[in-house]
């Protein structure tokens, strides 16, 4: 796992990416509202579990935490009427993390992006939502992907791994975790309904 500095953008995730064995990759995004991601992460031997799990044929990145954007009133003119319905803001140095992944917000975070860049230079990427609810749940949703993509990778022959097949077979059964996960979500829910019913 590579802890991304300060001074690093995209061109430099970019470079490390070209020196992979698999051509898919990892980035971890938070911001400091989310206090049990960053208490998972900055745990070392919950870092160094990752990182055993990930291996050296994938890199996973984590960028220090984005700052949390807000809500603002317009200013409004003296002269006219308006609604006054809060906008919200994301601060600037959020927005180069968030624009390269088509997250809109730092609303829609913590998540875990899986991506690639393809042939034609344009990132394909699947989001998987973390759970910030303690630090044990919040390290498990991590283990969880990176588990997914890890047992994939290596059911691929090593003279395919460069190639965007390793990222639509790890789309694929993440893609079924979360569909199950959905199932049994709603499973639950069905049965408290019931339990209220009868």
């Amino acid at each position: 796992m590579i802890e991304l500095k300060k001074e690093m953008g995209i061109t430099q995730i970019r470079e490390i990416s070209e020196h992979t064995v698999a051509r898919i990759f990892g980035f971890i995004m938070y911001t400091r509202r989310h206090a049990y991601i960053i208490k998972a992460l900055r745990d070392n031997d919950l870092w160094s579990e990752l990182d055993e799990i990930s291996g050296a044929n994938w890199p996973i990145f984590s960028v220090k935490p984005l700052s949390e954007g807000r809500y603002e009133l317009p200013k409004s003119n003296r002269n006219s009427s308006q609604m006054l319905v809060p906008i919200w803001k994301e601060p600037n140095e959020n927005k180069e993390f968030l624009s390269v992944f088509s997250l809109n917000e730092s609303k829609d975070l913590p998540c875990f992006i899986t991506f690639i860049w393809k042939d034609n230079d344009e990132i394909e990427q699947i989001v998987w939502k973390l759970s910030n609810k303690n630090k044990e749940e919040a390290f498990n949703s991590i283990r969880e992907v990176v588990s997914i993509i890890s047992e994939t990778e290596e059911l691929i022959l090593p003279e395919y791994k460069r190639t965007e097949n390793v990222f639509r077979n790890v789309k694929a059964n993440i893609e079924a975790r979360i569909a199950k996960h959905s199932i049994i979500r709603n499973l639950k829910t069905v049965l408290r309904l019931k339990e209220l019913f009868t």
